[in-house]
C-alpha cells in the first residue's frame, strides 16, 4: 500500500526495527537532523510519484527476490532497484539535515543501493542487510559533507583573518608593510597556507 515512502512491503515495520537494532552499534551523523521545508516535501512528494510502481509487495515476493539475485538474475536486481528507491528516499527524509540538501541525499542514496545490490562480496542479501546498507551509506553521505562544510567554514575564516590583518597592515598609500614571514608570526598561521590564502583572494603580488 501506499504511503509517504511510496512502495510499503508487507512486514515493513518489523524488517525496520530489525535494521535499526541492527545498527545499533553505527555511528550517528553529526549533521543535525532538520525537518524537510516545503519545497523539500513538494520535490520528495514528486519524486516519489515518479519511482513508486503502485503495486503492493509481499515480503514473500521480497524474499524471492533477493533469493534469484544471489543466484544473479539481473531481472531480480533491477525488481528489487525499483522497490527500493522509495524506501531509499524516505530513509534520506527521515535523516535530512541541513548540511547537504534533499536531492543530493537522496541521490547519494540511491548510489548506495545500487551499489549493495550488485556487491559480489555480500554473502548473504536481504531486506534488513540492505536498510543497513542504506542507512550506513546515508550516514557516511551527511558525514563527509559536514566535514567539507566545516573545512569550507574554516576557509572562510582564515581568509577572512587575512584580508582583515592585510587592511590593517597596509600604509594610507597602499603599500604593504609586512612580510609573508611576519604576517605568519602575528596570524599563528603556515606560511604556505597564508600563500595559497592569498592566491586565491588575488592579493598574491
Amino acid at each position: 500500500y501506499f504511503s509517504r515512502t511510496g512502495i510499503t512491503i508487507e512486514g515493513e515495520e518489523n524488517a525496520a526495527q530489525a535494521e535499526e537494532a541492527a545498527g545499533e552499534a553505527e555511528a550517528q551523523p553529526n549533521g543535525t537532523k532538520t525537518p524537510l521545508t516545503p519545497e523539500e516535501e513538494a520535490y520528495l512528494k514528486e519524486y516519489l510519484s515518479e519511482v513508486s510502481t503502485g503495486k503492493e509487495v509481499s515480503q514473500e515476493m521480497v524474499h524471492t527476490l533477493f533469493e534469484n539475485l544471489a543466484d544473479g538474475d539481473a531481472l531480480a536486481e533491477a525488481a528489487l532497484t525499483s522497490i527500493y528507491l522509495p524506501v531509499a528516499a524516505n530513509m534520506a527524509a527521515d535523516m535530512n539535515c541541513a548540511e547537504i540538501h534533499l536531492a543530493d541525499l537522496i541521490q547519494e542514496a540511491n548510489v548506495v543501493l545500487l551499489t549493495a545490490l550488485s556487491d559480489p562480496e555480500a554473502e548473504h542479501k536481504d531486506d534488513p542487510w540492505l536498510r543497513l546498507q542504506l542507512r550506513k551509506g546515508i550516514i557516511a553521505a551527511i558525514e563527509d559533507q559536514t566535514q567539507q562544510k566545516f573545512q569550507d567554514d574554516c576557509l572562510v575564516a582564515k581568509v577572512e583573518k587575512l584580508e582583515s590583518a592585510v587592511k590593517d597592515l597596509t600604509d594610507d598609500d597602499g603599500e604593504n608593510r609586512f612580510t609573508i614571514d611576519e604576517l605568519a608570526v602575528i596570524l599563528d598561521m603556515n606560511v604556505d597556507e597564508i600563500r595559497d590564502i592569498l592566491r586565491l583572494t588575488g592579493d598574491d603580488k
